[in-house]
């Protein structure tokens, strides 16, 4: 499992290098398409990093024009982070990428083996949970 995450990872990144994109901006970008504007802190909880890197990494991706931070209309004192239009075509082109990997990683499945793969994966990711608790 952890051999086919790792290989996941660097199809991936070898797929959006030519788009210019790193692994870590990779994530940002689906989270954004994804769920839309999030604020700095969802998009570091939901990227598993902390909140300097987060800061770091949405720094350069504000200079390079992919996103803006635009004021809360719920919170004053926080800031939320949309696509630019330059962003957003960048995130659909790493979307159908990610789309073709995933296709690739799951064409020899049947759809009962990919059930049973789903319910495995969010079986192991509650015991996973759960074991963070004890931890």
């Amino acid at each position: 499992m952890v051999r086919t995450y790792q290989t996941c990872s660097e199809t991936l990144s070898l797929g959006i290098k030519p788009l210019g994109l790193k692994l870590a901006q990779h994530d940002v970008l689906m989270h954004l398409l994804l769920g839309q504007a999030l604020t700095q802190q969802q998009l570091a909880e939901r990227s598993y990093v902390t909140k300097s890197h987060m800061s770091a990494l949405l720094i350069e991706m504000q200079a390079l024009g992919w996103i803006d931070r635009i004021g809360s209309e719920t919170d004053k004192r926080s800031k939320v982070i949309a696509l630019t239009e330059q962003g957003m075509a960048l995130a659909q082109q790493a979307w159908q990428l990610q789309e073709r990997v995933i296709q690739t990683m799951m064409a020899p499945l049947s759809d009962a083996q990919m059930e049973d793969l789903q319910r495995f994966s969010v079986r192991a990711h509650q015991d996973l949970l759960a074991f963070q608790q004890v931890l």
